[in-house]
Order: C-alpha cells, then sequence, then structure tokens
C-alpha cells in the first residue's frame, strides 16, 4: 500500500476550489479559534455569517413577519397502509385525545417532546384524526426562533403549501454558494466524513496501481475530490471520476462540477476525466475487463448535513450491491460515509421516530452550541438549507417502511472491514479538537468505522470496506 506522507491537511482551503464571495480576503476559515474571538466560531467565519444573515433579512422585517405566519397552516394528513397499521398493532397504548390537553400543561420543551412521541404512536396505530390533533398542538407551540425541539417539530409537519417554508427556501437560496461555504468550513460534518474517507482511500490505493477510478454515489459540488486531485497529481498516477446519475434534472449541475473539478485538476497538470452514469449503465461498465493497473474505489456518501437532501433507501443499497459485486474480481474499496446516525431495524415506527428526533436534536444543538444570538437569522437560513429537507414526519415514516426487515447497511455489504489508520484518527480529533469541545470520535468495533459524535450522540458515520 501507498505510504504518503503528508497526506494532507485538515485545513485544506476550500476556497482554492470554490469561487465565491468568501474568498475576497483571501483567508481560509479556521473550523476552532480562540475563546477571544468566540467560543466556537473564528472572526473570519462571523464575517461569513453576517453575509449570509444580510442577504436573508435585508428587509429588516422578516423575522417578524415570520412570526406572524399562522400555524394554522401546518396539517398533514399521513396515508397509512394497511401492512404498516397491521405492523403497529401490536402497541399496547395510545395516547387518547384527552391527554393530550394535560400534556400542554407540561413544560414546553417537555410538552413537545411527548406531544411528538404521541403523535408517532398514533401514526404507527393508524389513528389519523388522533394525530392531526396532536399535530395541531405541536404547531402551537414550534417556532422557527425558539428552541431547539419548537425548530424541529415546526419542521417536521410543515406540509407543501406552507408559506414559511416557501419564504424561507426562497430567501435562503439568493445566495448558496455563499451559504454553502460557510457552512462546510465551520461545521465539521462533511469535513469529518471526506476526511476520514479520502485518507482510507489514499492509504490503500497498491503501488502497482497506475491508474484511480473513483465511483461517487452523489457528486453534489464535488467537494470531496480536490484534495484527492492534487495528491494523485502529485504521484503521478491517472485518475477518471464516475459520477452516478439518480435524477433526471441534475445534468447542469454536473457540467459544472465537472468544469470545477477540471479546471482545479489542470491546475496540477492532472488531465482529469469526469463522466456521468446511470446505475444499468455502471454495471455493464464494471463487468467489462479491468486492467490489473486499475484501482477502483465505490465512494457513498449518503445524508449528510452539507448535501441538502436524502436519498432512497433502495438507491444507497443498489449502488453497494453493485460495488460488492465489481469488487470479487476488482481491486478496490468501498467508502461509505452516513449522516443519519445509527440505521437500525426497528420494528416499531414510535423507536424508529424518538431515535430520529434524538438525532437530529442533537445536530441542531451542535450548530447553535456557541452560536451568537445577534446570528439567528443566518443560523434559520443554513438550516432552512442544510437540514430541514432531512426532518419531515411523513419521510421518517417513509424512510421506516423501507428499513424494516433488512439487516442495515453496514451488515449488508458482506466484506472485509479496512481498518482505518492511527494517523486517520488523529487527524479526526484534531479536527474537532477532541476533548477540548462536545464533539468527539469513536472508532468502530470492527475499526473500520470512524463515527462523529455531538456528546454522546452519533451525528455522522464513515467506514471502509474491500
Amino acid at each position: 500500500m501507498m505510504q504518503l506522507e503528508p497526506m494532507f491537511q485538515s485545513s485544506w482551503p476550500v476556497h482554492s476550489y470554490f469561487d465565491s464571495p468568501l474568498d475576497q480576503d483571501g483567508q481560509n476559515i479556521d473550523f476552532f479559534t480562540s475563546e477571544e474571538d468566540h467560543e466556537f466560531y473564528s472572526a473570519n467565519a462571523m464575517d461569513s455569517l453576517d453575509d449570509v444573515c444580510r442577504w436573508l433579512c435585508d428587509d429588516g422585517g422578516d423575522v417578524q413577519k415570520l412570526e406572524e405566519i399562522s400555524s394554522d397552516s401546518y396539517e398533514w394528513s399521513p396515508s397509512i397502509s394497511k401492512t404498516s397499521s397491521d405492523a403497529c398493532a401490536y402497541i399496547p397504548y395510545v395516547t387518547p385525545p384527552c391527554m393530550v390537553d394535560e400534556l400542554m400543561e407540561i413544560d414546553s420543551q417537555t410538552g413537545i417532546e411527548n406531544l411528538l412521541t404521541a403523535h408517532a404512536e398514533a401514526i404507527c396505530s393508524g389513528h389519523t384524526e388522533l394525530a392531526k390533533v396532536v399535530q395541531k398542538h405541536v404547531c402551537q407551540l414550534a417556532s422557527p426562533v425558539g428552541p431547539v425541539l419548537e425548530r424541529l417539530a415546526l419542521n417536521l409537519f410543515q406540509c407543501d403549501e406552507n408559506q414559511e417554508k416557501d419564504y424561507m427556501v426562497q430567501e435562503s437560496l439568493r445566495n448558496f454558494k455563499t451559504a454553502f461555504r460557510a457552512f462546510y468550513e465551520i461545521f465539521p460534518y462533511g469535513r469529518f466524513a471526506h476526511f476520514t474517507a479520502n485518507s482510507t482511500i489514499l492509504e490503500s490505493i497498491p503501488t502497482h496501481a497506475t491508474s484511480i477510478h473513483i465511483v461517487d454515489f452523489d457528486l453534489c459540488e464535488g467537494s470531496q475530490w480536490p484534495p484527492v486531485i492534487e495528491t494523485i497529481a502529485r504521484i503521478n498516477k491517472t485518475l477518471i471520476i464516475t459520477s452516478i446519475k439518480l435524477d433526471q434534472d441534475q445534468d447542469s449541475k454536473f457540467e459544472q462540477t465537472r468544469w470545477q473539478l477540471c479546471n482545479f485538476a489542470r491546475s496540477f497538470g492532472l488531465n482529469l476525466k469526469v463522466e456521468e452514469m446511470g446505475m444499468s449503465q455502471m454495471v455493464k461498465t464494471m463487468d467489462e475487463s479491468k486492467p490489473v493497473s486499475e484501482f477502483i474505489v465505490f465512494n457513498c456518501m449518503a445524508s449528510l448535513p452539507h448535501m441538502g437532501r436524502t436519498r432512497n433507501t433502495t438507491q444507497v443499497m443498489d449502488f453497494l450491491s453493485i460495488a460488492k459485486w465489481a469488487l470479487v474480481k476488482n481491486e478496490g474499496i468501498i467508502t461509505f460515509g452516513d449522516g443519519e446516525g445509527e440505521r437500525t431495524n426497528d420494528t416499531d415506527f414510535p423507536s424508529f421516530f424518538n431515535k430520529n428526533l434524538a438525532h437530529y436534536k442533537a445536530l441542531y444543538e451542535s450548530m447553535e452550541w456557541g452560536f451568537p444570538s445577534y446570528l439567528n437569522e443566518g443560523r434559520m437560513a443554513i438550516e432552512t438549507l442544510f437540514v430541514w429537507p432531512f426532518v419531515n414526519s411523513k419521510s421518517w415514516f417513509q424512510k421506516w417502511e423501507e428499513g424494516r426487515g433488512k439487516s442495515g447497511f453496514q451488515k449488508d455489504i458482506g466484506l472485509k472491514g479496512v481498518q482505518l489508520s492511527k494517523e486517520n484518527l488523529n487527524e479526526q480529533r484534531e479536527l474537532v479538537n477532541e476533548g477540548e469541545t462536545p464533539y468527539g470520535i469513536e472508532i468502530g468495533e470492527s475499526r473500520n468505522e470512524f463515527v462523529l459524535k455531538w456528546k454522546e450522540t452519533p451525528l455522522v458515520r464513515v467506514s471502509a470496506w474491500m
């Protein structure tokens, strides 16, 4: 295997790849700084989020406008399949309507949490009218500018015609690139996943390999690959990146990402090839005879916060199945990053719901930790773009239905785990300043997995297989 020293720095300057107004001062945003600047963020990062605040609330009265929108518009009437209802029928207790008013008398945060659990129980048992009653009470407590649970509850029950959601999304999308840069550089979620996977990939490349072929499940903005491109150029190997086409409307975005990656590669003298193909086409390509000197990387990053979207469980499993099949006769590695916490085979929806709630509550808290109150509008914009897409009661129910009876992503891979290196571990611990912040890095049982945790709650998992 290759020994690369140094591999790449965890403070790799993203601004060298992304062209953004944040680059104008020519400085990189540091992840952690001294407490003199702030408990969590650097002064430069605060300036970046000030920019986000300005374009979000440039009319001065937007927050008040949000607060004036009636919560009565939040109503979702779930459609429960007979199969799902039957699967939940054994639950012995469902919160009756008379208890909803009693729950309202409890402390606001505790009350919201209890109401959310009652809603999950009602959904699972097919009590649609009760679910509507509970939902209405939750919306009366929810607020876009309130504590974590109030913001979570607000988004859990947003329906398509929700005025506030439409307004926030439209305003936030006005300067997506600036918000993306700020989110990716300030918070550790995406960088932790990318640095862990990239280090493992580069450490696993055999010395006889002259060509590296990366098959990427969800290329997005291409933010994972510049450090790999730079390293591959330095060691004089060829590189191909294949993006899997998951949506029909991603062509224009792919072309932009391809141009950015190729342009970046040319600055290091690397003639990078970036292509796009569907799953079926990839199967045909992998079935063709490959040269012994080619090392294939199957990279799957799913539901990481900076991606701002979740992917269908079936799509992810199909990709991993193809990767497993291809590695039977080709030399390579699978790297898998998961931003949805611990995926377990919960037999009942309330358990699944509560685990999701705990996961995203921790994510919200980690973002809010040390966040200056004067940047609340910027935080709202970032939550709108990068967290809201993952928090929806209806999609959680659908995901639970998809996952029932399955053993989980990692158990289904069925390949030999790649032990992640001590150097990789130290790099991640340095990234999150472990021991001095609530963030921590945990090693999986098979030592082929790193877990980014907020206090005791897993936020992102990254594993490797071959």
